[in-house]
């Protein structure tokens, strides 16, 4: 399922299941440069923007189907998606928001091999990489999605019961 579509998805269950939102003077205020890295949280989705906060608890039978396929330039096929946070910022000059989304994602192959799939110039149509370090037993991955310009940032690390656990940035290109 194409991350668009299970972003929707996930948006429509919301309405079917119990959620957290706090709109207006209720949400707490959004910073300037607010970042979605490290903000996903397994099971959830989350929005955080000006005036408006919602987690919503993601259906174990939803879950347990997030799953990438070919469509997904960015996320490593065949991973299940576990979380999404999509964080917008305050409106600037020109009434641009920007804003970034974090997925995290797990798959049952190893950090190497996934790393080795980002960095394998086949990929070259769809992004660029442009740093690829090693960072706390996993890797670090950043580079440009050719689609429309937004920047991204994957880290990969080992899951302790094997496999690999993922956090995907992608910023908007704007920002």
């Amino acid at each position: 399922m194409p991350v668009p579509k299970l972003a929707a998805l996930l948006a429509g269950a919301a309405l079917l299941a119990a959620c957290e939102a706090r709109i207006g003077n209720d949400a707490p205020p959004v910073e300037a440069n607010a970042s979605a890295a490290g903000k996903a949280e397994e099971g959830r989705l989350t929005v955080s923007a000006p005036g408006f906060n919602m987690s919503i608890a993601i259906p174990e039978e939803l879950a347990d189907d997030a799953r990438t396929d070919a469509d997904d330039a960015l996320v490593y096929p065949g991973s299940r998606i576990g979380g999404i946070h999509v964080q917008s910022g305050p409106e600037a000059g020109d009434g641009d928001r920007g804003g970034e989304v974090e997925l995290r994602f797990t798959t049952s192959d190893p950090a190497d091999r996934v790393a080795a799939w980002y960095r394998d110039p086949a990929r070259g149509e769809q992004f660029t990489i442009s740093s690829a370090t090693r960072e706390s037993g996993g890797f670090r991955l950043s580079g440009t999605d050719r689609g429309d310009d937004d920047n991204f940032t994957v880290r990969l690390v080992p899951a302790a019961g094997g496999g690999t656990e993922g956090r995907l940035v992608i910023s908007d290109s704007s920002r």
